[in-house]
């Protein structure tokens, strides 16, 4: 059996790094690429013996699957060229933090190509997510519904991208657009019926925590995730390089990957 040869975008991040830790022990993977953007002060070091470079089209060329935990910018570059070579290579992606105008590019560009974006590569995020969807559909239209998440103090996007995709099951299981309302953002006003609310927090050295709550009259449920390890992502982004091998040209989840 073939090996799938593996390139990371973003290496010398938290998520990279991890990722490349938790390879070592996959006998049908290789690691055959590392790549950062360029001017990234990690160009030209080396990583379990891989030099860093910042070579996008070597990249592409060079595996089978990208593994790509990076920004925004960079991310958009990469699948950019992606689509210029159209290339037959698969990206796996968890990159967040998306502005209207860059995901609006990122799903034009992601036509075509065998893409699998996730903002959380959690096994049981994409269950609690599951979870969501049927909650909403059952009870939505009676609910106030609520979305809160931590996080460590280095995080960056608030809310986190995963806030919003349980806000997004949410509105998929009430078969309706309900808006977001960001908490910190409204302030000294009643919460209005017809939307979600999001909260957050950011402190220590949390890897991610999320609940979905549904409060009734008289009584709440609470879907909740809270994750222990870092690992849960790593693993569930190379499971998935393993799962997309096989797959046509689409954009794909985490979840399709369970279903």
């Amino acid at each position: 059996m073939n090996k799938i040869s593996i390139g990371i975008f973003g290496p010398s991040g938290r998520m990279g790094r991890d990722i490349i830790k938790n390879l070592e022990n996959k006998k049908e993977f290789v690691l055959a690429n590392l790549c950062e953007k360029e001017g990234h002060k990690s160009v030209g070091q080396k990583l379990n013996g891989i030099q860093i470079e910042s070579d996008i089209p070597t990249l592409i060329s060079s595996v089978d699957v990208i593994i790509d935990f990076s920004i925004p910018e960079a991310t958009i570059k990469l699948i950019k060229q992606m689509k210029k070579t159209k290339t037959k290579t698969a990206l796996i992606t968890g990159t967040t933090g998306y502005s209207k105008a860059q995901e609006k590019k990122f799903l034009e560009l992601s036509k075509g190509l065998k893409v699998l974006r996730s903002f959380n590569m959690s096994i049981g995020v994409n269950l609690v997510k599951g979870l969501t969807k049927i909650a909403s559909r059952q009870i939505s239209h009676k609910s106030d519904i609520e979305i809160f998440e931590s996080h460590h103090n280095n995080k960056i996007d608030l809310p986190s991208g995963t806030a919003k995709s349980l806000g997004d099951s949410v509105n998929e299981g009430a078969g309706k657009n309900k808006k977001f309302a960001f908490r910190e953002k409204t302030v000294n006003r009643v919460r209005k019926k017809n939307e979600i609310g999001f909260s957050a927090i950011r402190g220590g050295d949390v890897v991610g925590d999320h609940t979905v709550f549904f409060f009734l009259d008289g009584e709440r449920i609470e879907i909740s995730h809270k994750a222990h390890s870092r690992k849960i992502f790593s693993l569930g982004a190379i499971s998935a390089a393993k799962w997309i091998i096989k797959k046509n040209p689409g954009l794909y989840s985490i979840s399709d990957m369970l279903d």
